[in-house]
């Protein structure tokens, strides 16, 4: 599972990178507002600051058996041919926390 970004925690959520071959942002994860739907996201990804700080994408916090609090995040824009979904988990007890990528499975008769 490649490391495809690195984030800290902030007061407002997350600041950090998402570094590919075709991608080098700095972004930052911010607190969601309360929304009526329970699958609405926990954060906002953004990418830059101000007002030309652009929504990038969201995460939702989840928890599993082995990797304990985790956020599953979703990277989406139309230059990238299908959005990036990738689980951002904690580095041991480090304030650090890394964000994996894992290849989707191909499905059935896929090509």
């Amino acid at each position: 599972m490649p490391q495809i970004g690195e984030f800290t925690r902030t007061k407002s959520g997350f600041a950090g990178y998402v570094r590919t071959l075709t991608l080098d942002l700095e972004v930052s994860l911010t607190k969601a507002e309360a929304t009526e739907g329970e699958n609405g996201p926990d954060y906002r990804l953004f990418h830059g600051d101000g007002d030309l700080a652009r929504e990038i994408g969201a995460a939702w916090a989840r928890t599993g058996e082995k990797a304990g609090k985790y956020f599953s995040v979703l990277i989406d824009d139309p230059m990238l041919a299908q959005p990036i979904r990738a689980n951002l988990f904690r580095n041991g007890e480090s304030s650090v926390w890394s964000l994996q990528w894992t290849r989707p499975p191909k499905r059935n008769g896929a090509a």
